[in-house]
C-alpha cells in the first residue's frame, strides 16, 4: 500500500510547481479504504501526511493528502491531490464501508462510488 500512495505522491510532486525544489517525505498513512465496485472497478483511497522541506527554512511543514489508486479492466491510474484543513469531500464508496474519518477533496477528481452499492457487489436497495 505503501508503494501505492508513493507512485500517486510521486506522480503528483512532477506535476505541481509548488513542490519544485523541495524536499518531502511521506510520513504516515492515517487512513485508506478499499472498495470493489464492480469486479473490473475497484479503487483505494488514501489519507496521508507528507513532511515538506524548503531549503530556506529550517521548520518543515506537514501537509495532509488524498489519494485514489483505481484499477479498471487491469489498469491503474492514480489521482493525489493536498487537502485543506475543514476539507471533506463526499464518498458514498467509504461512507457505506464506515470509513467516515477518510477526508476526500470538495472539489472531485475521485471516483465516489455508487450511493446504493455496499461492499461485496450488494445493492442496499432490495
Amino acid at each position: 500500500m505503501t508503494k501505492e500512495v508513493m507512485l500517486a505522491f510521486e506522480k503528483y510532486a512532477k506535476r505541481s510547481t509548488n513542490l519544485t525544489g523541495l524536499d518531502w517525505q511521506i510520513e504516515e498513512i492515517c487512513h485508506q479504504c478499499f472498495n470493489v465496485e464492480y469486479y473490473h472497478k475497484v479503487f483505494h483511497h488514501y489519507n496521508f501526511t507528507v513532511k515538506i522541506e524548503s531549503p530556506r527554512s529550517s521548520d518543515p511543514r506537514v501537509a495532509l493528502f488524498f489519494a485514489e489508486v483505481k484499477e479498471i479492466f487491469g489498469r491503474k491510474y492514480y489521482f493525489c491531490c493536498p487537502l485543506e484543513p475543514n476539507e471533506n469531500g463526499q464518498c458514498y464508496a467509504c461512507h457505506n464501508e464506515g470509513f467516515d474519518d477518510l477526508r476526500h477533496p470538495a472539489t472531485g477528481g475521485y471516483d465516489q462510488g455508487s450511493m446504493d452499492m455496499a461492499f461485496p457487489f450488494t445493492n442496499m436497495d432490495y
